[in-house]
């Protein structure tokens, strides 16, 4: 059990970082829809390698993996496009709890409705603390109407990662382990992006340079901190796991933009002081 709090604990880190990779692809490459596209093509394409190396190109494959991986990777695909969008009217911070707090309530919910995980005082003290700290962070910051609309798409999507994970992970149906539905789920986003990309443009664009540096270290750090959460999913309830990540990387995120210099006020480290209280709850 300590290992796999200890590969959710990795992956809030590398997740908090991730971000940062995101946004500087953003401002390299804009923020349109092609923009998304290319970014998903070739950080998945990153992924798909790091998968086949870390299997010993030794992958299984099942119909109800390679379903699921489909979903997952449009998913993904819609939430960079969003994020991308987000990051071009918000700071790191904000944009961090609109994607954790979805990423953490919708598998929560799955977990405790539909796969009979224990609904404790700690887990509902412990949700309620970070919605808290959301609000601290929304009535803080003031948006427009079109950025709010970015953020609960973010909210969904990040949510809806989740509940797919959790899904395949606990399916009573035959299929891949963490890895194998890591190296699907990046190849059909690999799949999809492309085509998409030549039905739009007629044409996949080589990046290199900037670009290229920024979707590669995004998908090393996406891809790792995914395929620590699968791993530990098959022993820690989604109701555990979810909250746990939600206030360790705004936590992390918050702590990242105080380094980067970006403009802090006293509420979001209220904020993110109320999340680490939360993921500390939550260990009990």
């Amino acid at each position: 059990m300590f290992f796999d709090y200890a590969l959710v604990f990795s992956a809030t880190i590398l997740f908090a970082l991730q971000f940062l990779f995101n946004q500087k692809f953003e401002k390299v490459r804009g923020s349109g829809l092609g923009s998304a596209l290319e970014f998903t093509l070739y950080k998945n394409a990153v992924i798909v390698i790091m998968m086949l190396l870390i299997s010993g190109f030794k992958i299984t494959i099942t119909p109800f993996s390679v379903a699921l991986s489909a979903v997952y990777a449009v998913a993904c695909i819609l939430m960079t496009y969003f994020s991308m969008k987000a990051f071009a009217v918000a700071n790191l911070s904000v944009y961090s709890v609109f994607s954790m707090l979805g990423g953490m309530l919708l598998p929560f919910l799955l977990g405790v409705g539909f796969y009979d995980e224990k609904l404790t005082v700690f887990k509902v003290v412990c949700c309620a603390l970070i919605i808290v700290s959301v609000l601290l962070n929304i009535k803080g910051c003031k948006q427009s109407k079109k950025a709010f609309l970015y953020y609960m798409a973010v909210f969904i999507l990040n949510g809806g990662v989740g509940v797919i994970s959790k899904i395949h992970q606990s399916s009573p149906f035959e299929h891949t382990d963490s890895t194998g539905f890591m190296f699907l789920s990046s190849l059909a986003g690999i799949i999809i992006s492309a085509v998409w990309l030549l039905i739009q443009q007629k044409k996949i664009s080589l990046i290199k340079g900037k670009s290229l540096l920024y979707a590669s270290g995004y998908g090393i750090f996406n891809g790792l901190g995914n395929w620590f959460l699968l791993i530990s999913l098959i022993n820690l309830p989604a109701s555990v796991q979810y909250p746990l990540v939600t206030g360790g990387v705004m936590v992390f995120s918050t702590i990242i933009s105080a380094v980067r210099k970006e403009k802090l006020s006293k509420t979001d480290y209220i904020s993110a002081a109320i999340s680490f209280a939360a993921s500390v709850l939550m260990a009990f």
